[in-house]
């Protein structure tokens, strides 16, 4: 008997599927024909090497997803059910800067609730001032500071101090696509870009994130923290946490769906229904990237996405 990996996890998209491996974090595109069959091995769990097609059987083998045990100790192996949980309200905050002052209680709002991750945009050498003000505070637990500043990128990282150059390609591209197990787990109950983030502007403005449009406070406000605790709460400020991408137009058919980043924000048709007014940099339905060769918009393919309809208006070569 054999039994098949319960790191293995299998994407349908439209063109073609991506079958990733968590434990040795691999990642493999193969035709949707493959995915029907492994789709249903995956669900069956434990199999004979007669129930699989004899070169998809030798592929499985070589790559460590499936594996020969007794059958006597087959109750040894549950079933992997995926979960999501976060023990933090908000799991980041990104602030513009502006001035010392604003980082001041910037790390004021992530000691009151308990934010772990900070990420800072800005271009003045303050580095030494952050991780003095950092040092004895448990929270927040990570500070990334993003910047095109030259002396700064030459600066080595501290400890909870990462420093990273601002990335000026588009926000979803090729080598932005991520494999890892939290977000992926995260992405099928959530938005993972609007999920448990907060923002604050230059100007001090606060929102979900810096593409939002609803203001919810600001800065300079009095009794923030008792303000935040009731705004990070309410729906109008999570209105777009739980818009995960199986119910957004043209996401829903793309194998990236799971391993994607998306900061375009979704409007939506009805009750279930999402969709975005500009477009992917893939199309999932050609399996192409925008700079590939042979590469048409979605427009041009003739899938039209707005508030009234979504509707595939191509022939398939």
């Amino acid at each position: 008997m054999f039994v098949i990996s319960s790191n293995l996890t299998l994407t349908k998209g439209y063109k073609k599927s991506i079958l990733g491996n968590f434990k040795n974090n691999e990642l493999f595109h193969i035709e949707n024909n493959q995915a029907v069959e492994i789709h249903r091995l995956i669900k069956k769990r434990f199999l004979k090497k007669e129930d699989v097609t004899p070169g998809l059987f030798d592929f499985l083998i070589e790559n460590r997803m499936v594996y020969k045990i007794p059958e006597n100790i087959k109750n040894n192996f549950p079933e992997k059910k995926l979960q999501y949980a976060s023990k933090y309200h908000i799991e980041f905050l990104i602030y513009k800067y502006s001035t010392s002052l604003g980082i001041d209680k910037v790390i004021d709002i992530c000691e009151k609730i308990c934010i772990p991750n900070l990420v800072i945009h800005l271009n003045n050498n303050i580095i030494n001032q952050i991780e003095e003000k950092i040092k004895d505070k448990s929270f927040p637990e990570s500070v990334t500071i993003v910047t095109n500043n030259k002396e700064m990128l030459l600066e080595k990282n501290r400890f909870r101090i990462l420093i990273t150059q601002k990335d000026n390609r588009p926000f979803v591209h090729r080598d932005s696509v991520d494999f890892n197990y939290q977000l992926f787990v995260e992405s099928h109950f959530h938005h993972n870009y609007f999920n448990k983030k907060i923002y604050i502007g230059n100007k001090g403005e606060i929102k979900n994130t810096p593409e939002s449009v609803d203001v919810f406070a600001n800065l300079t406000d009095l009794n923030l923290i008792q303000k935040l605790n009731g705004i990070i709460s309410s729906n109008k400020f999570q209105k777009l946490w739980n818009v995960h991408k199986g119910i957004c137009d043209v996401c829903k058919d793309c194998e990236f769906k799971y391993m994607c980043v998306d900061n375009r924000v979704p409007e939506q048709r009805n009750e279930k229904e999402w969709f975005h007014s500009t477009e992917c940099n893939y199309n999932p339905y050609i399996g192409k990237w925008k700079e590939e060769k042979e590469y048409v918009s979605l427009k041009q393919l003739g899938v039209v996405s707005n508030s009234l309809e979504f509707s595939l208006n191509f022939t398939e070569n």
